[in-house]
């Protein structure tokens, strides 16, 4: 059971409270009054009055994104679902790298190349938040994309027109997304998506459907600007054949990021402002930066209500990563009263367009004499388009490059590196990173960084006699 104080954290208008209100006198008539066991304060003398009636309303309509949009109908589409996300302040049209461009700006799918699963959960003070996306990139047909998000309140209680307890029911709503994204140019996407919006609460039931559709755009690989229209067509929602219909506001997100240092380092930065006149512009900042490449990943971030901080942890396996995520939210704008919130999730990325690079042997001393003083690299790839050029950087635990490979046209499957830099000196000892760019005919780039091999400088091999004295 889930009570709030919306007088800390609600700030409803007159006029959206008086929808609410005759939503209200629908429902409860002849059926149930639902209500909350323990229902909210309101600055209202009449709102008091009709607090048995509202109570509920409210929480169904705001109490589940914890009022971020002020009870707006479809809040939860402008939340934010994986830890990600979260951690950053929600700040993601303007990055949009992974499956949840779905969800921010479906334009951004167009930049992936591998396979994205995202899935995450969320107890939201007693209710449950679920995500689910996935990502498909195709060779000439586009990026697809689905995200699914199903929320789910139960437990609440009702009463009769006599005040007398009439039993317990949930609240659910559900969201699927559908997405397609397509390069409009070499530095430009577009994007639209389709979501269909399922809602219930005790008997009554609706559903809606509505449209997204977003532009992005990427002048530099460093720098990209996302921009986003939600709910264009909808969604909209009726319980009742003679009741009120909720229909979700038209929202615009402008979004930017900066990435810094070989992309480990990423400043992203969002402008929300949808429609109705008595809802600011709502700002989003976010950091993310990779302090072990490619391992662990810290986020910070903020936005109008809370303060984020989270971490990921993802290891690599050839063509394919796992990864774990997690996020938590600190509420600044009830001065900390509110408990902090916990996010979990889990990401992989498999097959697609990628490229990587194994090394036979992992260890190996460049010394003369030895038998293995040369170290086999494997190139692996599969682009889009045919290869036009290639670069391959092979650098030490300081990012500084020794060796370079490149050229046109395909690279070959194998290369060998011999530990020497590229003046023809034998480098030291310790453990060496790569980094290969692979730019195929359709300009599309292809990049990847990992470790490569460690080296440890040894004396030839031989045998020493030892002829013991008399």
């Amino acid at each position: 059971m889930v009570g709030f104080n919306f007088a800390r954290s609600l700030h409803l208008q007159d006029h959206f409270i008086c929808r609410i209100i005759s939503f209200a006198k629908n429902l409860c008539k002849p059926k149930a009054i639902l209500q909350a066991k323990r229902y909210c304060k309101l600055s209202d003398t009449a709102t008091l009055r009709m607090g048995l009636l509202l109570a509920i309303l409210c929480l169904l309509l705001a109490s589940f994104v914890y009022a971020q949009d002020g009870g707006l109908p479809g809040a939860v589409l402008n939340y934010g679902m994986s830890p990600r996300t979260t951690a950053i302040g929600k700040a993601f049209t303007g990055l949009a790298d992974d499956a949840e461009a779905v969800y921010y700006n479906p334009a951004g799918l167009a930049q992936l190349y591998s396979h994205n699963i995202k899935s995450s959960y969320l107890d939201l003070y007693g209710h449950q938040l679920g995500y689910l996306g996935y990502a498909l990139p195709t060779r000439s047909y586009g990026t697809f994309g689905v995200n699914i998000i199903h929320f789910r309140s139960k437990g609440i209680d009702s009463r009769d027109e006599n005040m007398n307890p009439y039993g317990t029911y949930y609240f659910a709503q559900s969201c699927v997304l559908l997405s397609y994204a397509y390069l409009a140019g070499n530095a430009m996407s577009m994007g639209t998506n389709l979501k269909i919006i399922t809602s219930k609460i005790a008997q009554y039931g609706a559903v809606g459907i509505g449209s997204d559709a977003g532009i992005f755009l990427f002048p530099r690989h460093n720098y990209t600007l996302g921009m986003a229209v939600q709910n264009i067509l909808g969604p909209k929602l009726k319980y009742l054949d003679n009741g009120e219909t909720e229909e979700f506001p038209v929202t615009f997100r402008f979004g930017g990021a900066i990435k810094l240092y070989q992309s480990r380092a990423i400043v992203v930065a969002d402008l929300v402002k949808n429609i109705l006149e008595y809802s600011g512009v709502k700002p989003h900042l976010g950091f993310e930066f990779i302090p072990v490449y490619p391992i662990l990943i810290l986020r910070a971030g903020f936005d109008e209500n809370t303060l984020n901080a989270g971490l990921g942890v993802r290891k690599f396996f050839g063509n394919m990563s796992l990864g774990i995520d997690y996020a938590i939210e600190l509420h600044h704008k009830s001065n900390y009263l509110l408990p902090y919130r916990h996010k979990v999730g889990i990401f992989i990325e498999f097959g697609g367009f990628r490229t990587w690079i194994t090394a036979t042997p992992k260890e190996f001393s460049p010394a003369p004499g030895r038998k293995e003083n040369v170290t086999w690299l494997d190139l692996h790839y599969t682009t889009k388009h045919e290869v036009e050029r290639w670069q391959l950087l092979i650098k030490n635990q300081y990012g500084e490059v020794v060796r370079t490979y490149s050229g046109w046209d395909a690279p070959p499957l194998r290369l060998s590196w011999d530990g020497l830099d590229d003046v023809g000196r034998l480098v030291a000892d310790g453990r060496y990173y790569y980094e290969i760019i692979i730019i195929d005919k359709g300009k599309e780039r292809i990049t990847f960084n990992d470790y490569l091999v460690k080296i440890v400088t040894l004396g030839p091999q031989g045998e020493i006699e030892f002829v013991p004295q008399e």
